[in-house]
């Protein structure tokens, strides 16, 4: 019988160390291939796919526009382009050649920032925008809905029931004050 990723039995070469490797390699494949795409796993809101996505580029764009701005002026325009090694014939060693080029971090910097302005462009046609605050809306009246039915089950008195709303503000702004709580921009 095979070893498990590999075409071979153990006793015909599957103990073999570049065989095992070659079957973890089969194994970890099947696995990724098992998983990625999956149509039936947990399904995300398109918009806060494209709104994740946003944000992504943007931290994408910030990254490289520093590896820019850490780049010498000159090796922006003007830097090495090509080497070759010569290890026959009658002038050994390596060839190299300078020209004026764009800079790699600049050409990914450019890349970058025009994904970034398509997926915005993409997330306006998509009113991605209206449609994360209608997912907030609705997510706050399921949270009010538990907490009051919480609240019921728990039959606070009249009092209780008074002091609520300035208790739960009190907690509100005391997440936000530790950081654990993000409240949007006015």
């Amino acid at each position: 019988m095979a070893v498990t990723g590999a075409t071979v039995c153990w006793m015909h070469g599957g103990a073999a160390p570049q065989v095992r490797a070659a079957a973890q390699r089969r194994e970890a494949t099947a696995a990724f291939l098992c998983t990625y795409g999956d149509v039936d796993g947990p399904q995300e809101d398109p918009a806060v796919v494209v709104s994740r996505l946003i944000r992504q580029a943007s931290g994408h764009v910030a990254w490289l526009l520093e590896r820019v701005q850490e780049t010498e002026a000159e090796a922006l325009v003007w830097g090495l382009t090509s080497e070759v090694e010569r290890q026959g014939g009658e002038f050994l060693g390596v060839d190299t050649t300078y020209s004026a080029a764009v800079n790699g971090w600049v050409r990914l910097y450019g890349e970058e920032w025009d994904r970034l302005l398509k997926m915005c462009d993409l997330a306006a046609r998509m009113g991605v925008e209206e449609r994360l605050v209608t997912l907030a809306e609705v997510q706050t009246k399921i949270m009010y809905e538990a907490m009051n039915g919480a609240l019921d089950v728990l039959e606070l008195t009249a009092e209780q029931r008074r002091r609520l709303p300035d208790v739960m503000a009190g907690l509100l702004r005391g997440m936000a004050t530790e950081g654990r709580l993000e409240l949007p921009a006015a």
